[in-house]
């Protein structure tokens, strides 16, 4: 056989064996990588959905928890007016609150509005008051009251109940706080959500029992979706739902233990690959039949060249792209030669170019999680001056006004993504005073700085989240003490974040490690963005180190490489 025979052969049998497998490759991945896509979409979708539905929670709680602060420093007896107006206040403004009560531990009534002339015993009866009763930590949810207790209000609502403490003439007591929530809330939550064709979202309480379905009745989907769903408390499963492949997820929502279950339609994928095969089945034929025409012509004019071409295209396979490729001789091999030589200029300029790009994309993410760190307590801050303004204690206001100021000033900056050690410190500690006042009696914090670092330059925004973080889940309800120390150690700077408190297991302190690093449990969102924004701009040598006494403190440490300058 002649060489251009043998060679139009061997091409052929390589070309056959490479289309084949890159085919069946192909078609693996991009399956796995498509399953892997649907997986990773549809639980996004149900986290975003989990976590509207929290902040909605959330903020509920935070109403309820500037109450139960307004009915332990207002007394029943001297303050009753003040006390009635708060209550009818938080009620009229917020649209999806029904309705708010104070009962005592017998059930009676002590604020809100009128009742259908239901007795102390009855409302102890209800589902509502005895868990609160009982485990007062906590708040508790329940959808099991059909109707309001006030007075002319029939719609089904929502109970919020949680023990507080208030004083009557100056005897503390525990009562039960009452917050009645409309439907229409949580509604509007779930009907937001898009899940594709025959995807509907449910809603579980603890127990399994269905609260809503987004599919419109009759619920052929629902029956099935719920009964799939009713063991599962989280994680997803991909089923077959009335002939339709779906894929199910379940999230529990942390404060109410109600359970949100995502159905989404994934039919259409199975027939995206479908179509797919059947395109690359037609595009290996054609590129078969290709490679046969161009082999058969290549292999008859390439012999001879072909050792030539090969040597001078190993130095450029050694990663020498200084000496272009010459050849003379066949013509095909002399345009190959050429095109080579401006594919090998491209891919330099294409480098180039890369390099230049990802130098930008680290300086836009690193903007883009700088500014992350919104303030989100403006509006509790608000508040919390118009409370005291009510209560005449204007010095707390013209403290809290100040500081809030100068903390927003900081926050800006000019733009400036670095400020001076002494500007942070500053940050945080206007913070501090904000919450101080706010949350009288919680805590107590001191800061010892060394002076030779307040003039050096750090990326902004790095103490205050992790005070936050120790001021809400840290110090406790009370005498809570918070330290900031800041030292010069080698060629780092070390912030210390230390708060009293509990403490955290080493189980949970490894959970948080592995989510700051990109896990898919949501930690701290002050902790993870700073951690991300000292890797992105300081590099590996910065770290952020979690250390926890059992029952005594927690300490969060920062360590930042003091000869990286603050330019971005």
């Amino acid at each position: 056989m002649s060489i251009g025979f043998n060679i139009f052969i061997a091409t052929m049998g390589i070309v056959f064996v490479v289309l084949f497998l890159t085919t069946l490759v192909f078609l693996a991945v991009f399956s796995n990588a498509l399953d892997d896509l649907v997986e990773s979409q549809s639980r996004e979708i149900n986290k975003q959905i989990v976590m509207n539905f929290e902040s909605y929670i959330n903020s509920v709680i935070e109403t309820a928890n500037y109450i139960q602060f307004a009915s332990i420093n207002l007394d029943q007896g001297r303050d009753a007016e003040a006390l009635d107006e708060l209550y009818r206040a938080n009620a009229d403004i917020k649209k999806d609150m029904v309705s708010i009560f104070l009962f005592d531990s017998a059930g009676r009534r002590l604020l809100g509005p009128e009742m259908d002339y239901l007795s102390g015993q009855f409302v102890t009866r209800l589902p509502w008051f005895m868990p609160a009763i009982e485990t007062k930590e906590i708040f508790h949810f329940h959808a099991e009251q059909e109707a309001s207790l006030a007075e002319n209000r029939d719609e089904s609502v929502i109970s919020v109940s949680k023990a507080i403490e208030y004083s009557r003439n100056g005897i503390a007591a525990v009562g039960v706080l009452l917050i009645e929530l409309n439907n229409d809330a949580i509604i509007d939550l779930a009907r937001k959500t898009n899940l594709g064709e025959s995807g509907h979202l449910l809603i579980l309480d603890e127990y399994g029992k269905l609260l809503y379905s987004s599919e419109r009745q009759p619920w052929e989907l629902t029956t099935a979706s719920h009964a799939l769903a009713a063991g599962m408390y989280i994680g997803s499963k991909r089923a077959v739902i009335d002939r339709l492949d779906m894929y199910v997820n379940v999230n529990t929502l942390a404060q109410t233990r109600w359970r949100i279950v995502t159905v989404s339609n994934v039919n259409k994928i199975n027939d995206a690959m479908s179509r797919l095969g059947g395109i690359l089945l037609i595009i290996f034929l054609i590129s078969i039949a290709v490679s046969a025409l161009v082999a058969a012509v290549i292999s008859m004019r390439v012999s001879r060249p072909i050792n030539q071409l090969r040597t001078a295209m190993l130095k450029i396979e050694e990663g020498d792209f200084s000496h272009p490729i010459e050849l003379s001789g066949q013509k095909e091999i002399a345009l190959l030669a050429q095109s080579f030589n401006s594919m090998v200029m491209k891919v330099q300029e294409l480098m180039a170019r890369l390099v230049a790009q990802q130098k930008e994309k680290r300086k836009t993410e690193f903007r883009a999680l700088q500014n992350q760190i919104n303030p989100h307590f403006l509006y509790n801050t608000l508040d919390s001056i118009v409370w005291l303004a009510e209560h005449r204690r204007y010095k707390d206001v013209i403290t809290t006004v100040v500081s809030l100021a100068r903390f927003f000033r900081i926050s800006i900056s000019k733009g400036e993504t670095f400020i001076t050690v002494d500007d942070e410190i500053s940050h945080a500690q206007n913070y501090l005073t904000i919450q101080s006042i706010r949350y009288v009696d919680k805590f107590t914090y001191s800061m010892d700085i060394q002076d030779e670092m307040r003039e050096l330059k750090v990326m902004k925004l790095i103490l205050q989240p992790l005070v936050e973080n120790a001021i809400y889940h840290g110090v406790g309800d009370a005498d809570g003490h918070i330290d900031i120390s800041g030292r010069i150690e080698g060629n780092f700077l070390v912030f210390k974040v230390r708060n009293s408190g509990y403490g955290i297991s080493d189980d949970t302190i490894h959970r948080m490690y592995d989510t700051m690093k990109g896990g898919q449990e949501r930690p701290s969102v002050g902790i993870r963005n700073v951690y991300q924004r000292l890797k992105l701009y300081y590099g590996e040598s910065a770290e952020v180190l979690i250390s926890s006494e059992p029952d005594e403190s927690t300490t969060v440490s920062l360590f930042i490489p003091k000869d990286i300058s603050g330019e971005t």
